[in-house]
Parts: structure tokens; sequence; C-alpha cells
């Protein structure tokens, strides 16, 4: 249970959160496509935290509801912390009832993410916010267990202190480390906050959990429930429903690799982000490298899982696109394309030029396979989603290349579905898909609560040639921005061709602001 800042709040206080709440839900309603009935769950749950509604609050001007929140103190994070103990049902009202039930929405998550713009708080607070809770709810978990089980444990504290007493001999960044004394602390504040300022994270999570937060074996349920750890989660050998099931779904191989830092203890994360690679440069099981060095900096305190699936025929793609841009006569006919005006005049054309077509057969059979295997791949992601196998928690989808397929397939699937709420964020970069069916685009911008981003470049002409051969269209995604679709950002990249985005996930990901830089 986490304990409520808001009996510290004066009135004028509470009447400033109430505003910015307003200001939050009516901006959700503005730039999505959301479920009413949903908003009015939430809504009911605050107005039973806040004890107030509509017909009691203040009107008070946003810009005056900002300066109530920083005098006398700047209570705003603590309003975040407050917000996300009663989407997560651990406020203190929230114990008693029934039917509680621990997850967290990706759309809560982006309404967390309006509340903090509304009071000009970066992302980056919601994010420190949602580690500090996170860890808390993970210690208490661990703790549990351990009682559970008979083994020895110690205090939780000590325990969590000794290791990150091993990490720091072995990484002097972590100096600044000190671990909180006993359950009244919280268990610990470790660095696992991303580089955050102990100095300030301290105060904030010492005290953040009560004695008896959630001790009960259906608690115990419910916590393991969140973070996704029933049967070992996306990564564990208990969940053979849905490794079963892809072979119905036409694939032999899909699993998930989690990129981990063996530094320091791993502790879940309240979101998690699963990648997909589109081709394989060399070795078939080096799925996670472009996202490990992606990665580098945020992997200690997120969950960062990346869909390792029909190896072989990635693979195979990746080695045709080498043999396919090494080629002189697609060199050549490289240099003729780049002097059209645009890419549609190379649509245009009523044929390839021969050049071209003298090569595409190196590259056309294993870009279809993929395709196709991809595809498929996506409705099995698509099913694990749904069965919220990683976790009752926002997950982020980002991939490259036909990597963008199974992204766009497993969209697709949740929409027909009506799976809203577990999508965070989407960033697709070079998909070999069209954007010229509009209706298709919304659907898959619906499931999406936050971000949807295109990532494209002009200069990609393998995509340009391999997708002209199947293709009339001149509207492709990695191509051209997606135009008349609310809510989709088109993001134009500079990268030299399609073989290099594996090369640039990094970059691209920083200039998207969805990685450190």
């Amino acid at each position: 249970m986490i304990d409520s800042s808001q009996p510290k709040w004066n009135q004028d206080q509470h009447h400033a959160i109430n505003t910015i709440i307003q200001v939050a839900f009516a901006r959700i309603r503005e730039i999505t496509v959301t479920d009413d009935e949903w908003l009015v769950g939430l809504w009911k749950r605050l107005v039973r935290h806040y004890h107030t509604d509509t017909t009691a609050r203040k009107d008070i001007p946003l810009s005056k509801a900002i300066t109530y929140l920083l005098t006398p103190d700047d209570v705003r994070f603590q309003v975040i912390l407050d917000l996300l103990s009663v989407i997560l049902d651990l406020a203190p009202e929230s114990q008693a009832d029934k039917d509680v039930e621990m997850k967290y929405d990706a759309r809560e998550r982006r309404f967390l993410l309006e509340v903090a713009h509304a009071m000009q708080l970066a992302p980056v607070d919601v994010n420190m916010a949602e580690r500090a809770v996170g860890q808390q709810i993970y210690f208490k978990l661990e703790e549990r267990n351990a009682a559970e089980s008979g083994t020895r444990t110690g205090d939780m504290g000590e325990s969590a202190s000794a290791a990150m007493e091993d990490a720091s001999r072995r990484n002097k960044a972590w100096r600044w480390v000190k671990m909180g004394a006993g359950a009244a602390a919280g268990g610990a504040v470790i660095a696992l906050t991303g580089g955050l300022a102990a100095p300030l994270v301290a105060p904030l999570v010492v005290g953040l959990t009560g004695a008896t937060f959630f001790t009960t074996a259906g608690g115990i349920a419910l916590m393991t429930g969140l973070f996704g750890l029933t049967g070992g989660g996306l990564t564990g050998t208990e969940h053979n429903g849905w490794k079963l099931h892809r072979r119905t779904r036409g694939i032999d191989d899909f699993n998930f690799e989690q990129i981990l830092d063996p530094s320091i203890p791993h502790i879940p994360s309240l979101n998690c982000t699963i990648c997909v690679s589109g081709y394989l440069q060399d070795d078939a099981s080096l799925c996670t490298t472009p996202w490990e060095i992606a990665f580098q900096k945020s992997k200690a305190y997120q969950d960062i899982y990346c869909v390792s699936y029909e190896k072989a025929a990635l693979l195979n793609l990746g080695r045709a696109f080498k043999s396919f841009i090494r080629n002189e006569a697609f060199m050549y006919a490289g240099k003729e394309a780049l002097k059209m005006t645009a890419l549609q005049a190379f649509f245009a054309a009523v044929a390839l030029p021969a050049t071209l077509l003298k090569v595409t057969d190196v590259i056309d059979n294993p870009w279809q396979i993929a395709s196709d295997r991809s595809i498929k791949a996506g409705i099995v992601l698509a099913d694990v989603l749904e069965q919220r196998v990683h976790g009752k928690r926002p997950c982020t989808l980002i991939g490259f290349s036909v990597g963008t397929l199974v992204i766009t397939q497993c969209l697709q699937e949740l929409a027909e579905r009506g799976q809203f709420g577990i999508i965070d964020n989407v960033v697709l970069m070079g998909a070999p898909i069209s954007s010229s069916n509009k209706n298709l685009w919304a659907a898959m911008r619906s499931v999406v609560s936050h971000q949807f981003i295109n990532c494209y470049s002009p200069k990609d002409w393998v995509l340009a040639t391999v997708y002209r051969l199947h293709s009339m269209s001149t509207e492709v995604a990695g191509l051209s921005p997606i135009t008349n679709v609310p809510g989709i950002e088109n993001v134009q990249v500079d990268i030299e061709g399609h073989s290099s985005y594996s090369d640039n996930v990094s970059s691209i990901l920083s200039q998207v602001q969805l990685v450190e830089a």
C-alpha cells in the first residue's frame, strides 16, 4: 500500500490537481480514439480517491493550478506518485476492495504523461515514479516469496545492499548508491532508477510502502501478473500454450530474448519494450545486437525483449541484401535512379530498368519468404500480448525492415480483437507497407495509446526496388510520410540504404527521443 501524500496538500492544491486531471482527460479525448467506458472507470476511481466530483470542484486556470502545486513546496512529483498508486490499486481505499486488480493499462500511462505535461514535468519524471514504485512492488514480492518458501533470506534491505555492493565493486558509477535499512525504508533505493541523483530519489521512495502491502496470497499473484512473471514470462519455459500455438500459425521458430545488464541484479519494470529485427547481418543468433547498443544506457532499469523468429529466413535476407547492393548493375541503376527528382518517378515507370531486373532474383525470393514469415509471426505476437504473457503493463513495439510487418500485423490483430490498452508506443523503421489504406492505418493507430512513429528515408532504393517488383503503389511507409492519418508522426531519417537500418537503430531512437542520446 502506498502512503498517500494528499492529506498534506492544502485545499488550493486539491483544486489544482482536479484542474490538472480535467486537462489531461480532455487532451486524451482530443488526440486519441479512446474507450468511453475506460475513461469513466478511471474517473470513478479518481473521484473515490480524492473525494471530489465535478460539482464540488473549483475551476481555476491551468497556470494558477501549477502555481498552487509549486508553493509552498513543489508537490508535482508526489501527484504523479499518488495517481500511480490509484491506477495500480495500491491506494489505501483499494485494499478492502475484493475486485482489486493490479494492472497498468497503456492508456493509463498515457494519462499520467498528459498529467505530467500539464504540470510542466518531463516524461522522465513519470519514468522515475514508475521505477520507484516498481522496485518497491518487486522487493515486497521477493520478500514474500522467500518467506513462503522457507528459505533464509534475512532482511530485504540487507540482501539488496549486498547485491549492490558487489555491483559497486565492478562499476564505480554505483558509488552513491546507499541501501535502505529494512522494510520500513522500502527495501532499497538502488541505481536502477537510471542514474537519477540519489538525493532526489531517496526521500521520495522512503516510506513509499506500508508494512502490510499486498502480503496475501492473492496480492502476490497480482504482483506476479503485473510484471509478467507467471510461468517465467516471455522468456520462461512454462508458456507452452503459445509456444505450441505458433506452429498452427505457420512458423516453427519464435521466442523472446531479453537484454540484461549482467553486472547488476535485474528488477522488472512497470512497462516493457519488444524489439523486432527485420534481417540478420551475419550470425543468426545475434537478433539482439542492434538493440543491445540502442538500450545500453537503459537496460539496467527497463525490460527490453527481442523477438527471435525464423532466424534462417532473416539471415538469408541479410545476405541477399549484401549481394544485391554490391552488384555492379544495381549500383549503376541506383545512381541513375538518384538522378530522378522523386521516388514517384521511379514507381511511375511502366517497367523497372533492365539492369535492375537482372539482379532482383537475388533478393526477391528471400524477401518474399521473410515477409511471409514476419506476417505470421505478427499473429503469434498478438496472441502473446492478448494473453498478457508480458504482464499486465504497457508494451512498446519497435522494428525495422520486414520486422515492421510483425508489428503491423500484430496491431491489426489487436484492433480486430478489440484489445486496447496494451500497446504504449510504436516505432516503425523502413516499413515495406503501403500507406494508401488510411482506414487500416487508423485501425492500427487506435490500439496505440501514446506515440506511433513512422521513420522513413526517400533514399532507400533497395526498399523502392523490391517493393516495386510487386506493387504499383507510390505510397510506401518506409519511403515517404503517412498522410491524412491523425496521430501518426513521420520522421525522416538519414541512412545510406535499407541494409543500414540495423546499424542506425540507436541514432534513430535517439532522434525520436525514445532512448538517451
